[in-house]
């Protein structure tokens, strides 16, 4: 008998259970789309961690086109798995900024496939492929895996293209800028001086205990964390 961390019934039952009618309407207001039953994203990882990896599970999860189920299915799959060919098809297709995140930081940012990825979405038009070229950036410098980047041209292309960028794009990169700052102690004041020239592009308020968007605060407070 199939249990319910390996039968694609139960465990899509699951997350319709898990689901807030509250949580739903702010994710559709963030992009997610109607099809979603508003998991919470904690819920969500807590529901990985009782399963193992199961990559063929993931699969049917993924292509119910369900939000919560395809961030779900980003926590269940083996990147090893997956073809470069399966991950453009994949990126390609999603129109939610979390999801991408998701998929990038729990399956793309595992395979052999980043450095390419990465070089060729950067400069996308396309602003959830923009996303997910500078999000595999970040995971990059995050497991301290830098050797390689050229980051004077990385911040250069910050610098000019920043402000134009659509809003999610905008988002990955200014918090490339950040990370760069906080772990590149050698170009440390340099982002701090770019994110000063860059001023408060992001108006969105900032909500109270959070930490602000704007690239200097941003990397002074990360800055005081690590000390």
């Amino acid at each position: 008998m199939k249990t319910a961390t390996t039968c694609f019934e139960e465990v899509f039952a699951q997350l319709k259970s898990l689901g807030s009618e509250h949580v739903r309407k702010l994710y559709a207001q963030h992009g997610a789309g109607d099809n979603q039953f508003g998991v919470s994203l904690g819920n969500l990882r807590g529901l990985a961690r009782k399963m193992k990896t199961n990559h063929k599970l993931a699969l049917e999860l993924w292509v119910t086109g369900n939000a919560d189920a395809m961030i779900l299915a980003t926590m269940l799959m083996a990147p090893d798995q997956l073809s470069s060919r399966d991950i453009e098809r994949m990126v390609k297709s999603l129109t939610y900024y979390k999801l991408v995140d998701e998929l990038v930081g729990n399956v793309i940012a595992k395979t052999p496939h980043v450095n390419d990825f990465a070089d060729r979405w950067l400069d996308s038009p396309r602003e959830m492929i923009g996303r997910a070229g500078w999000n595999l950036l970040i995971a990059r410098i995050l497991k301290g895996d830098a050797d390689g980047l050229d980051f004077e041209t990385l911040l250069k292309k910050i610098e000019t293209k920043i402000l134009s960028a659509p809003k999610r794009k905008q988002e990955s990169m200014n918090r490339c800028l950040v990370e760069i700052g906080v772990h590149m102690p050698r170009f440390t004041r340099k982002c701090l001086d770019l994110g000063e020239r860059l001023g408060r592009f992001d108006k969105t308020p900032v909500p109270q205990g959070c930490c602000s968007t704007y690239a200097p605060e941003w990397i002074a407070a990360a800055l005081k964390r690590k000390k």
